[in-house]
């Protein structure tokens, strides 16, 4: 028989466990850590911007790490920090990104390879360093991708094809750690008013276009994409693994 509903912890709270979030200076990563703040997790944000430069603010009790998700010797070293801050790693939020914009043809190697390199291979680094830890404590894990990484966009090559696979990537890990009792999912935001994005949304033509394709008419805003984050990490989607959930006023429904 079940407990008494009465009697329930309520499943969107956090109290008691520690959450981890990359790129979490500032922009989505901000938000998603002063959300899972707010809910009661011990946060422990990190990223390779300098300090001066993060506008992530907390109020609660937390941690603030440097990462550079570049280098495998980086993420071992945060998630040891971590560690011997708060003694345990319950939620990781996979959100360090970059994006180089331009055609295929204009796009270098280069681009490619730095694109992959933080927003792919460094999700993995950050996973695979975090692992053990969230084995102990059953944990779950959140990455961030994107609607590009679902439909094509242009002069994205680059970053359609990084968030294309770390939301496959979730669902590899999560058929893979499920015997651990880790959880792995993943979002897909559709834009976003951040830094990121800070170039397209001053171009009247691009904006009227991109809001053409959103059936409910509007960017999502940040707090959109944290809030979904959290219901993923949360108890309350015990159930819930290896899936994406789209963030994007309904793009991926055409």
């Amino acid at each position: 028989m079940s407990e008494p509903s009465a009697q329930r912890q309520d499943p969107n709270r956090f109290e008691g466990r520690v959450a981890l979030v990359t790129g979490a200076a500032r922009g989505i990563g901000a938000a998603i850590a002063e959300t899972l703040a707010e809910r009661g997790a011990t946060v422990a944000s990190a990223d390779v911007l300098p300090t001066g430069e993060w506008t992530l603010k907390l109020d609660a009790p937390h941690t603030r790490h440097t990462l550079d998700v570049r280098s495998g010797d980086s993420a071992r070293a945060v998630v040891e920090e971590v560690l011997a801050a708060h003694g345990r790693i319950d939620h990781l939020v996979n959100g360090a990104g970059i994006v180089r914009r331009g055609s295929a043809l204009d796009t270098t190697e280069d681009d490619i390879a730095d694109v992959l390199d933080v927003n792919l291979v460094g999700t993995f680094r950050v996973t695979r360093a975090a692992h053990d830890a969230l084995a102990a404590t059953r944990g779950s894990v959140v990455n961030i991708g994107s609607t590009n990484g679902h439909i094509a966009v242009l002069n994205t090559l680059g970053y359609c094809v990084s968030k294309a696979g770390v939301m496959h990537m979730a669902r590899v890990l999560a058929l893979e750690w499920a015997p651990e009792g880790i959880r792995v999912n993943a979002v897909g935001p559709t834009i976003v008013p951040t830094d990121m994005t800070a170039d397209l949304r001053t171009d009247p033509a691009y904006m009227a276009d991109k809001l053409a394709t959103i059936p409910l008419g509007r960017m999502a805003e940040a707090d959109d994409v944290a809030d979904t984050v959290t219901y993923l990490l949360s108890p309350a989607a015990r159930m819930i693994t290896g899936q994406t959930i789209f963030v994007d006023g309904g793009v991926t429904i055409h």
